[in-house]
């Protein structure tokens, strides 16, 4: 190697390690805030599943595809707002944001009105269409209508923590979601082990902390970033708004699809009573737990390579992608063999019952060995998303969830049981990473081939 030579890969070797720090120093700080929320949604599930009982279990788990249908679809939609905000600091158009932070203000309370009368007015159906019926309906119902009325305060935190996303703020963040899923436990044992309250409590701890958090998020965030004086014009406002929810329209639909099958996935389940209801009820909350970190490295990619795209630099795009996947190498297989060696411990933290706790084992041992398959797919979808691909991570949902999990889960669950169902898991995940990788090979092999979408555009 010449003494030239050497220069360059020393220097290319340095800027690859102050990429992959600048990743990790985003989404890490995420991922505390996310990693403490989903601890609270597992004491949740422990708080109900101990003082409520299985059939509790059940109705929290028959209320999570209708909850996530409203405020995942919400989120979905919301990134297409921090996009625009990562393009537009990466093209130096800061004032431009104005508008769209408003916009955002906007829509959010828009949104949440509109899913107040939806909880209200379709719970019923919904679930019947599921196949719940009886006790857990009822349980279930109760739940999800006293959690509507925290909406403006839980979706205000998410429309915060898009807008704070977009400027390349993880730690404020991380500061809000942390003090609300804390509060959210200790307010959530009070309600349900010492005042006795039930769903209703679970319910009410969460409202109570999300409305607290978002209120002082917001005097947080006006502090730092003075959003209390932003001011927009009525036809900059619109078109700033129009431009976010169109970029974040694949994603929104995304996950109404996840929703929809997730539905469907619960039907089929339904059939087997009510302790394969909460068993995966619990593997749903685990598995969110054991992806975590790669949603938010996911996130990150797509806040780096918006920035870069925005300032016309693919090739540091192209950079990001392959450091973050170097991570996903690593660090899934470690996490994925913890997780199977100790399965038996984990079930029994959230229930005493031996039906559902071995269910939840049988899940994890057959899941989790595929989890690579899971968290590559999360994080190329990142990059997808940032360089405004949007279409592609929504058919490859549509593709690995609604055309074969959901149909080889009806399949397998005749001759294999609930087994059946469970595998249909990684068989999804592969076929999704396959389409994955088909969809975003000609950017790994050439950054130049994609061209940066304007700040401007729509």
């Amino acid at each position: 190697m010449t003494e030239g030579e050497g220069e360059r890969h020393f220097a290319n070797a340095k800027r690859r390690r102050t990429e992959l720090r600048s990743i990790l120093g985003f989404s890490l700080p995420m991922s505390v805030a996310n990693y403490v929320q989903q601890s609270y949604l597992l004491a949740d599930s422990i708080i109900v599943g101990h003082y409520v009982g299985v059939g509790g279990l059940a109705a929290v788990g028959a209320a999570q595809p209708i909850f996530y249908l409203v405020n995942a679809v919400f989120l979905g939609l919301v990134s297409g707002f921090a996009i625009r905000f990562a393009r537009m600091t990466g093209s130096g158009q800061t004032e431009r944001q104005h508008d769209a932070a408003v916009g955002l203000a906007a829509f959010t309370v828009v949104w949440a009105a509109l899913c107040i009368v939806l909880v209200f007015s379709t719970t019923g159906f919904l679930l019947n269409a599921m196949g719940i019926h009886g006790a857990v309906a009822h349980g279930t119902t109760t739940y999800l209508r006293t959690l509507s009325l925290g909406f403006v305060g839980m979706f205000g935190i998410g429309a915060l923590g898009g807008f704070l996303r977009g400027l390349g703020d993880s730690r404020t963040v991380m500061y809000i979601m942390v003090s609300s899923s804390l509060l959210n436990t200790v307010l959530a044992w009070s309600f349900v082990a010492l005042l006795g309250l039930g769903l209703r409590g679970a319910a009410l701890g969460t409202v109570t902390a999300g409305s607290v958090a978002f209120v002082a998020g917001l005097v947080l965030v006006a502090r730092r970033h003075g959003v209390h004086r932003y001011r927009s014009a009525l036809p900059e406002l619109a078109r700033q708004t129009g431009s976010s929810l169109r970029l974040g329209f694949p994603v929104g639909v995304q996950h109404v699809m996840l929703s929809l099958g997730t539905m469907v996935l619960t039907s089929l389940i339904a059939p087997f009573g009510t302790a394969a209801i909460a068993a995966f009820s619990i593997a749903a909350r685990l598995e969110a737990l054991a992806g975590r970190f790669y949603l938010d490295l996911s996130g990150a990619v797509t806040v780096f390579v918006a920035r870069y795209a925005g300032a016309g630099d693919p090739e540091r795009a192209r950079r990001v992608l392959l450091q973050a996947l170097r991570v996903c190498l690593w660090a899934t297989p470690a996490e994925s063999l913890l997780v199977i060696l100790v399965r038996q411990d984990i079930a029994a933290v959230f229930t005493t019952s031996g039906p559902v706790r071995e269910i939840v084992g049988s899940y994890i041992l057959m899941t989790y060995p595929f989890l690579l398959l899971y968290t590559a797919m999360a994080v190329v979808h990142g990059f997808l998303n940032g360089i405004g691909r949007t279409v592609f991570p929504l058919v490859c949902t549509m593709l690995s969830f609604l055309v074969v999990r959901i149909p080889s889960a009806s399949l397998l669950k005749e001759p294999l049981g609930l087994d059946g169902v469970i595998w249909a898991v990684p068989i999804g995940w592969f076929v999704g990473l396959a389409y994955t990788a088909y969809a975003v090979r000609r950017y790994v092999r050439d950054a130049r081939r994609f061209i940066p979408v304007p700040t401007s555009a729509a």
